[in-house]
């Protein structure tokens, strides 16, 4: 009888156990497929966008084009850039860990400060632009947006609401 209700107890901890991983990926946060086509839809003056994502064979090669922060840090990505070579940008990166924030945030913003340098040199007409870019975090997304319509892409940057 004892056995019986050990191996009860151990079946229910690993059940609720898988059930709170399995789960809490869904309420993490939207899908960035989805909330990538949300954002850059926001913006109709956009120009033509090149993607990359997490999920793309040479992501951690190409994530370093947006940041230096360790990609083991990250959980998933998109980011797409003018393929003009205008300054507009919009990134979200989905940190594993919520305490990740901060160094995401402060390694976009360095990442900001170079574009800025370069088109200085290359385009100052877009140097505004980078000026009046918006970066910010919701759970754990950080995203950057460097768009003329950076508030109508910022609304569209709205993870669901953990249950």
């Amino acid at each position: 009888m004892k056995r019986m209700l050990l191996f009860l107890c151990c079946a229910v901890l690993l059940c609720s156990c898988g059930k709170t991983t399995s789960s809490s990926k869904k309420v993490e946060g939207e899908d960035l497929s989805k909330m990538e086509k949300t954002m850059l839809g926001a913006d109709p003056t956009l120009p033509e966008m090149v993607i990359v994502r997490g999920t793309d064979k040479d992501a951690e090669l190409n994530f370093t084009a947006l940041s230096d922060l360790d990609y083991d840090r990250v959980e998933d990505y998109f980011y797409a850039y003018a393929k003009d070579g205008s300054a507009n940008e919009i990134a979200v990166v989905r940190m594993k860990d919520v305490n990740d924030i901060t160094s995401m945030m402060d390694s976009i913003n360095q990442h900001l400060k170079t574009r800025r340098g370069t088109m200085a040199e290359y385009k100052p007409e877009q140097v505004e632009l980078i000026d009046k870019a918006v970066v910010t975090y919701e759970g754990n997304d950080v995203a950057l947006i460097v768009s003329e319509k950076n508030g109508l892409v910022q609304k569209e940057f709205v993870p669901e609401k953990k249950e």
